[in-house]
């Protein structure tokens, strides 16, 4: 088995390989097929500073992890955050570790980019894996919100858990309220991560 790890700015990527994720996600959330969604919106809005994870097994890409970047509000207070989205694994690759190193990578550069924390939801049946690839913390006392728009998706209407890192001198000081707070994502309504 011959896995090459990949690291890029999304925005650079040609538009096979954008193709190539689109389809791997399709298979990891989708259905058996190879039919990726057919909108020709970007995976990763450009205003999060999309950067792409990707594991290839010898060419073929098999697993994938993005990292988006933006300005948060926790309780009137405002954090610079990155944190993993769509994350997903070829189904005919699956439990070989590949989603493991990907997260790894992808954790490894949100820890040294600058950023005051890390944060994103995952399925309760995840936490595992992402405590174990990248050291993350289940937050239950957190909610994170997409906006304050009364619509706007939360972890707790969707069911998912709350990771967090906390990197920054700031943000540890003020752990408790990240911790036991509302983290507003400040998107439009309908986006989430």
């Amino acid at each position: 088995m011959n896995v090459r790890l990949v690291d890029d700015w999304y925005g650079s990527l040609d538009v096979s390989l954008r193709r190539q994720i689109d389809v791997l996600q399709h298979r990891a959330y989708g259905s058996s097929t190879d039919e990726p969604r057919t909108e020709d919106a970007d995976l990763h809005d450009p205003a999060l500073h999309p950067r792409s994870f990707m594991a290839f097994l010898d060419d073929r890409l098999v697993s994938y992890a993005g990292v988006v970047t933006t300005v948060i509000r926790v309780e009137n207070r405002e954090f610079t955050a990155s944190g993993l989205s769509c994350v997903g694994t070829d189904p005919d690759v699956a439990r070989r570790g590949l989603a493991r190193q990907v997260i790894a990578v992808a954790t490894h550069y949100i820890e040294h980019s600058g950023v005051d924390l890390g944060v994103y939801t995952c399925a309760p049946v995840l936490v595992p894996l992402y405590t174990g690839a990248g050291n993350w913390e289940a937050t239950p006392s957190a909610t994170v919100i997409g906006s304050r728009d009364p619509d706007a998706l939360t972890s707790t209407s969707l069911g998912v858990v709350v990771m967090t890192r906390l990197f920054s001198a700031r943000a540890h000081a003020n752990a408790q309220y990240i911790r036991d707070g509302t983290i507003d994502l400040g998107l439009p309504v309908g986006e989430f991560w």
